[in-house]
């Protein structure tokens, strides 16, 4: 996971979970539901760096001459864009979006199943 994939992961996450449960009452199905939504949500917004981010990691096996001389982030958009035109820059946009929503949705919920236990089941005495 990366900063900007997790920053988008829960501020749509908090969004959505109030937006769909304000009492904010354990509901397994709002966490569910928000946390694939999140999930899919940030990975549909992150994926131009994730692309950008898979060339510089393989440029060293690249057989193009232009991919294997790939310098910094800007460097490596300029090349998917001449190359891909824009949508390059979404290649691998379903399968990750796929993969994401139930990954982010099992991960909300076990989130929110842990946090009720204890709460439910704290010790309040000091």
């Amino acid at each position: 996971m990366t900063v900007p994939y997790t920053a988008l992961q829960f501020m749509a996450y908090e969004s959505l979970s109030e937006l769909m449960n304000p009492t904010k009452d354990y509901n397994p199905n709002t966490h569910i539901v928000a946390g694939g939504l999140a999930g899919g949500f940030a990975a549909a917004l992150t994926t131009p760096l994730d692309v950008i981010k898979t060339l510089l990691q393989t440029r060293g096996t690249a057989q193009d001459q232009e991919l294997r001389l790939a310098r910094g982030l800007f460097g490596a958009a300029s090349i998917i864009k001449r190359q891909q035109g824009w949508g390059g820059f979404f290649r691998g946009l379903q399968p990750r979006i796929l993969t994401a929503v139930p990954a982010t949705a099992i991960c909300w919920s076990s989130y929110e199943l842990a946090k009720n236990y204890f709460v439910r089941n704290r010790d309040d005495d000091p």
